[in-house]
């Protein structure tokens, strides 16, 4: 699946560290309707702020000094 995606061989340990963010945050059988998540920290995770995996993302550049040029 990562292979398939065109995703720089530098990033699939991120996309792994992702999934398995995702994985222990959804449902498994064997705990009924609790999460990984819920049964450690003992509430719900808040998801509203999650990221699709690929999405453009801007980050602030805080290298050099404030008068350098950046975008």
């Amino acid at each position: 699946m990562i292979h398939a995606s065109g995703l720089p061989k530098n990033l699939w340990g991120e996309a792994i560290m992702h999934a398995t963010w995702l994985k222990n945050r959804s449902n498994r059988n064997s705990l009924g309707t609790k999460t990984p998540y819920e049964i450690m920290y003992k509430k719900a995770p808040n998801l509203s702020n999650l990221p699709v995996w690929g999405c453009r993302v801007k980050v602030h550049d805080t290298s050099g000094s404030k008068l350098d040029a950046r975008a």
